[in-house]
């Protein structure tokens, strides 16, 4: 199978088009700038920058590349950096206004790339930033979502006409909200400010649907109708199955009349469900297993960054038999592979690209590169390419972009 896996992967990387190259850009948080790797054919790291570029604010954290841009969030704002036919960037002239303690730890696109969506953690609020024409955002966001007095926001994701955020706020919770035709949000930016002392904050934005009690959920990653949650608190991923509109079957639905099909729960929950009318429960549930700072889904297992043990953890994903055809989407109970730990290093943000995983790996001052197998586990538990250390520099997240003109 090992085998296997290993030719499925080099066919995949030697479908890269002759005259393209590959770059990965990673965050040098520690001294405010972003990097870019040149990716060989077959995936390894070149082991320094070919580029290298200054960020206007503060500590880089979350890369995300869509529209020929590299979109950085950073403390206070967010940049726009057009990547060039060989990996060189440049800064365009369109952010995000800074905004003291927006502290933004995601960004997600919307479909059709005219809007960037932004969950600004310090400020209770997601925030949607049109684009121009050439991807850079417009300097004042022209709607939101206005969560509760300390919502927390930190990741989000949109699919299919709604967007899905997670908030750490006591007790926590995973919001949909229903995004316009336009790709806008539900609130104007006058209904998402924070009380002053003449003005009361702005009132809450009623989400679409919810799941409430989930002890400070962070990563949210999809897979058909399936969202798996990583509740930090309870130091478990769990599972929920999605209605066919994508909204939860929560506690202003009757699950026997409108909830069409009921959702999937585990023994447990379906048992005390079928006595009391409570929210949505979870279709599966991993053990007490770690914490991450990163889930990412490749192929059907789920790719969890630890930080303190140093290694990355691999679920994949079992089959469910109360499913027609019993696709891959059940949770396992532990980790199904592991890869080598190594105490030196504090793995934060990852990439998957071309079947290799690229993990950020934070005080080891370094990307350090895993050769993943045709179903999204590892291939070998060992990094099989790593950049040289770029001193002092803290690498806390990575993205990959395909090129038109080689990368060298």
């Amino acid at each position: 199978m090992r085998l296997l896996s290993w030719v499925v992967t080099l066919g995949v990387l030697a479908a890269r088009p002759a005259f393209g190259g590959a770059i990965l850009y990673a965050t040098a948080a520690s001294q405010d700038r972003v990097d870019g790797f040149c990716l060989g054919r077959d995936g390894a790291l070149a082991p320094t920058p070919k580029t290298s570029l200054g960020t206007a604010g503060k500590r880089p954290r979350r890369l995300v590349v869509g529209n020929g841009v590299l979109y950085v969030a950073e403390q206070d704002r967010v940049e726009a950096f057009q990547i060039g036919e060989r990996g060189a960037l440049r800064r365009l002239r369109g952010a995000t206004r800074p905004i003291r303690g927006m502290d933004p730890r995601d960004l997600a696109l919307s479909a059709d790339g005219k809007t960037l969506y932004v969950p600004q953690h310090g400020k209770d609020r997601v925030a949607a930033y049109p684009l121009d024409a050439e991807g850079a955002p417009q300097p004042e966001y022209t709607s939101c979502v206005q969560g509760r007095v300390l919502a927390g926001y930190l990741h989000v994701l949109v699919n299919n006409g709604l967007l899905y955020a997670s908030a750490e706020s006591a007790p926590g919770r995973v919001e949909v909200h229903a995004l316009g035709a336009d790709g806008s949000l539900k609130a104007t930016p006058v209904q998402c400010r924070p009380a002053t002392a003449t003005r009361d904050r702005s009132a809450e934005t009623p989400p679409l649907s919810e799941r409430t009690r989930i002890q400070k959920p962070k990563s949210i990653v999809l897979l058909g109708d399936m969202l798996y949650v990583e509740e930090r608190a309870r130091r478990r991923i769990i599972a929920f199955q999605l209605q066919p509109d994508g909204t939860f079957c929560d506690k202003s639905k009757t699950m026997a009349e409108t909830c069409v099909p009921p959702p999937l729960a585990t023994p447990t929950c379906g048992k005390r469900q079928a006595k009391k009318q409570r929210q949505q429960c979870p279709a599966s549930v991993t053990d007490r297993v770690l914490q991450y700072e990163r889930l990412i889904l490749e192929g059907d297992t789920l790719l969890g960054t630890q930080f303190f043990r140093g290694r990355v953890d691999a679920y994949r994903l079992l089959p469910e038999p109360r499913l027609p055809d019993s696709p891959r989407v059940r949770l396992p109970s532990r980790p199904t592979q592991t890869s080598d730990r190594d105490v030196s290093m504090t793995p934060v943000g990852a990439a998957v690209s071309e079947g290799a995983l690229y993990v950020a790996s934070g005080e080891l001052d370094r990307v350090v590169a895993y050769r993943l197998g045709a179903n999204g586990g590892f291939a070998n538990p060992a990094p099989f390419s790593r950049t040289d250390e770029q001193k002092n520099s803290f690498p806390n997240d990575v993205a990959v972009a395909m090129l038109s003109g080689a990368c060298e």
